[in-house]
């Protein structure tokens, strides 16, 4: 969709190996990009989040003309409160620090206060399958870290298939799909595979057993991720967990998600950014603000066969964020 000045547009994101994890599985996502007010931001479908591409349409058609009028500076990057969608909210926030950096001629990692960002060290997915599949990923794709999908009935065969074929450091992602007593036998269990921490073991509803595992002390930190989405979830979850996991999409835009981890630092915790499957556009801007957090978990570009973006680049488990103004991502189409 077109108008004037603005575009929206339904991007298919075709993965490399099928992408399983607790919640299901996936061979081709969809992300929404907008270009308004000379900027660009994304909005990745998450089934498991409950937004449609179609309700992100939407939302962007409804929202889209108050964006038009150029911003003038950071404060007034505002997505209206009115708008419910936070598919909708994270594109439109990217779109407009992406096209104030460009027209200040500033990088987003500047205009949010972030430091300049080094070269950060990235954990590489290993989506659910058979140990021997997940042991023929790692083997395929070299890496120094790597974010292990478990929540399955074989998580133990699969660790024990990975270590055989890798020395790097593993984080362990059960996205919610353990119950607490599965939680509560595995982890001491898997803590032999010289696990650094675990992502989201439990339900995200259940705050209580996620403090009883931190209260274990197995000796893995628990981080949070589908837990706190807004900043009203940080006090919440802050007593219950080692970390918390950020996202651009969950959270809502750039402004949105560096309060979160502001509030998070504040609280103790520590932070890791991460990203949902969407394309280099969201990703750059996601690393923009690496340098704000303790653990980077980018990699969304390494797992899409046609992403439609250039941005981050990487270099094994090693990113980069481009130099220029704005997010730095520019689109392949309309490379000269």
């Amino acid at each position: 969709m077109s108008h004037g000045a603005r575009r929206i547009q339904v991007l298919p994101l075709e993965l490399r190996h099928p992408f399983v994890i607790a919640h299901g599985s996936s061979s081709v996502r969809e992300t929404v990009v907008l270009e308004v007010a000379g900027g660009a931001g994304e909005a990745a479908t998450v089934p498991y989040l409950g937004e449609r591409t179609v309700d992100t349409l939407a939302a962007l058609e409804e929202l889209a003309p108050h964006l038009e009028s150029r911003i003038g500076a950071v404060e007034e990057i505002r997505v209206p409160p009115h708008v419910s969608s936070r598919a909708a909210a994270c594109a439109a926030d990217m779109a407009l620090f992406d096209g104030l950096g460009k027209a200040l001629g500033r990088p987003l990692w500047d205009l949010v206060g972030a430091p300049e960002p080094l070269p950060f060290e990235t954990s590489l997915t290993i989506a659910m399958g058979t140990p021997d599949e997940m042991a023929a990923r790692v083997r395929e794709m070299p890496a120094t870290i790597y974010k292990v999908k478990v929540g399955g009935p074989h998580d133990e065969e699969a660790l024990e298939a990975i270590r055989g074929v890798t020395n790097a450091r593993i984080r362990l992602d059960a996205n919610g799909g353990w119950s607490p007593e599965r939680a509560v036998e595995i982890i001491p269990r898997l803590e032999r595979f010289d696990i650094e921490l675990v992502e989201q073991p439990i339900a995200a509803s259940d705050d209580a057993s996620l403090g009883r595992l931190k209260e274990l002390g197995a000796g893995v930190p628990i981080f949070a991720d589908e837990s706190v989405a807004r900043l009203a979830d940080v006090d919440r979850i802050a007593p219950h967990v080692d970390g918390i996991v950020v996202k651009l999409r969950k959270c809502g835009g750039v402004r949105a998600t560096v309060e979160v981890m502001q509030r998070a630092r504040a609280l103790g915790l520590r932070v890791m950014i991460g990203c949902m499957i969407e394309s280099s556009l969201a990703v750059t801007a996601a690393a923009h603000l690496a340098g704000m957090c303790d653990l980077v978990d980018l990699d969304a570009p390494q797992l899409i066969r046609n992403d439609p973006y250039l941005g981050v680049t990487y270099q094994g488990s090693q990113g980069r964020v481009p130099s220029g103004a704005g997010i730095g991502a520019v689109r392949r189409d309309v490379q000269v």
